[in-house]
């Protein structure tokens, strides 16, 4: 087993890992795979350093390396640009599938891929998920915008602002799920990050916005209870089922489903939806992963599975990451990658509808 790490060793650790192995911007004839050595489990992430993605990245690999017999360590590297599509390119490019070289995705990754934005080389129908993990997400308003619960922002319309930081990306859930429900936003789009359209709402120079479970209840819920913010949506969990229930980190909101439901009288369909749950499902019931290429052996699916369940039953682990990953259990690729696919499938005619309601309503352009 691989010598534990610890809690000072990893922010170092992280620290020069972000200030010597970034490749920030490289196209991806720069990144070609070179080893890092034995033991060492070299892991791209597609994004700059310093992100939610990067962050989990660099939170969970020393845990695993912990567990894992063969793993004295993971290389983090950074690829960023394309919104991930030149670090994902530049990965499957490589076409190394024995567990020596790794992918980090995350929801942006996932829909660039379902869009076609960019010069899109990767399918992850066909790679090997080892690790997934999902989170919530909550649509809250600005308490001097009027707006107290979702009825008032639709029937606001376009009045309403919605600020993020591309359509196209995350930010296609709050406002696919506005049309789902029969309503519309004015998207201000272009913040570049969650941080600065936070003070932006914070300012009321928007009126809306959407934060992923952990920034909501650092950020946004002590400003629920001072009255200032409002929370409207949640995204929800999944049951056993599949169906979509109250997320037990956000009891006290409601879904999408059970808005429709309330507002309309019955259960949601349509092109609208469908696209939305899609969406949903893959950018945030399993938003994180951890990917090797095309080909990968069983083998190596397994053991990652067994580190997971390891780990998932791990008191220290628990504890040191209930801030980091929001409270939510890590997933193993096994068993879970067939829901994840049947998420990335989606019919050409409501890729049609998503690509021409962003168009259309957002100013989102597709080749």
């Amino acid at each position: 087993m691989a010598a534990h790490i610890s809690r000072r060793q990893f922010l170092i650790a992280s620290a020069l890992g972000g200030a010597t192995a970034a490749l920030t911007s490289c196209a991806p004839g720069q990144a070609a795979y070179k080893p890092s050595g034995p033991g060492i489990v070299d892991v791209v992430v597609p994004y700059a350093t310093g992100g939610g993605t990067d962050t989990w990245a660099r939170f969970v690999t020393p845990y695993f390396a912990d567990v894992l017999d063969d793993v004295e360590r993971f290389q983090v590297s950074n690829i960023a640009g394309g919104q991930s599509v030149t670090g994902t390119n530049a990965y499957v490019d490589a076409g190394v599938n024995n567990g020596r070289y790794l992918l980090v995705s995350s929801g942006t990754t996932y829909f660039n891929g379902l869009l076609g934005k960019g010069d899109i080389q990767y399918d992850f129908t066909d790679m090997s998920p080892l690790v997934l993990h999902g989170t919530g997400a909550v649509m809250y308003a600005n308490a001097n915008s009027g707006i107290e619960k979702m009825e008032d922002l639709l029937d606001r319309g376009r009045e309403a602002t919605f600020g993020g930081i591309s359509a196209a990306g995350l930010d296609l859930i709050p406002v696919l799920a506005v049309k789902v429900l029969g309503g519309d936003v004015n998207g201000v789009f272009g913040f570049q990050g969650n941080g600065p359209a936070r003070l932006a709402i914070n300012r009321g120079e928007i009126d809306v916005g959407f934060d992923t479970t952990s920034s909501y209840l650092s950020q946004i819920k002590p400003k629920v209870e001072a009255q200032e913010m409002h929370p409207l949506l949640s995204v929800g969990v999944p049951d056993k089922q599949g169906k979509v229930t109250r997320d037990p980190a956000m009891p006290e909101i409601p879904t999408l489903e059970e808005l429709y439901r309330n507002i309309h009288g019955r259960e949601p369909s349509g092109q609208a939806y469908e696209a939305y749950h899609a969406f949903v499902t893959s950018g945030f019931f399993y938003q994180k992963g951890l990917w090797s290429s095309t080909g990968t052996d069983g083998q190596l699916v397994d053991k990652y599975a067994d580190a997971v369940e390891i780990l998932n039953s791990d008191e220290r682990f628990i504890e040191e990451a209930a801030g980091a990953l929001g409270g939510y259990e890590m997933m193993p690729g096994r068993g879970n990658a067939e829901n994840f696919q049947r998420s990335m499938t989606i019919d050409s005619n409501t890729l049609d509808f998503v690509k021409t309601f962003l168009n259309e309503e957002h100013g989102a352009a597709f080749e």
